[in-house]
């Protein structure tokens, strides 16, 4: 009880109207209807929620868990129809990136005054963990001379 007292004071203190929702259409009529549309017209008054039906309503279900894992890893959606053909593909180009990169990656972090295993590290560490959350063919995230300052 003390609780709405201090309730309703704070909320003439700061000009809140808590009666905004006047549900039986007491109101004057202000947005231009005639007042006997409004005084014959059958009212609508939905019941609002109370909190716990609202947390109820955002609170995923299991299916939409499922469904937020099956997006948040983007290889599921392929992973299944994945060949042999595929794999040869991308055994190439593994190869041949990698060829590019691992040397690249460890002369920037030379360059950078790192150890050249951070070079290393980062030229297949960062496309490992990227593999799970992305689909982009063209993924090479590494040391580079972007990220050791001195352009």
């Amino acid at each position: 009880m003390a609780a709405t007292k201090i309730g309703h004071t704070l909320a003439k203190v700061l000009g809140i109207k808590l009666n905004y929702r006047n549900p039986q259409g007491i109101d004057d009529t202000t947005r231009g209807e005639s007042v006997y549309s409004v005084s014959s017209a059958d009212s609508f008054v939905e019941r609002e929620p109370t909190s716990w039906e609202w947390i109820q309503s955002i609170i995923p279900n299991g299916r939409g868990i499922a469904r937020w894992g099956y997006s948040l890893f983007p290889f599921t959606h392929w992973i299944g129809r994945y060949n042999a053909q595929w794999l040869y593909g991308d055994l190439v180009a593994g190869i041949t990136v990698g060829a590019v990169v691992v040397p690249q990656s460890m002369a920037y972090a030379k360059l950078a005054e790192l150890p050249v295993q951070f070079g290393l590290y980062s030229s297949f560490m960062g496309v490992l963990i990227y593999w799970f959350f992305a689909t982009s063919k063209d993924i090479t995230i590494g040391v580079s001379r972007w990220s050791w300052g001195q352009h």
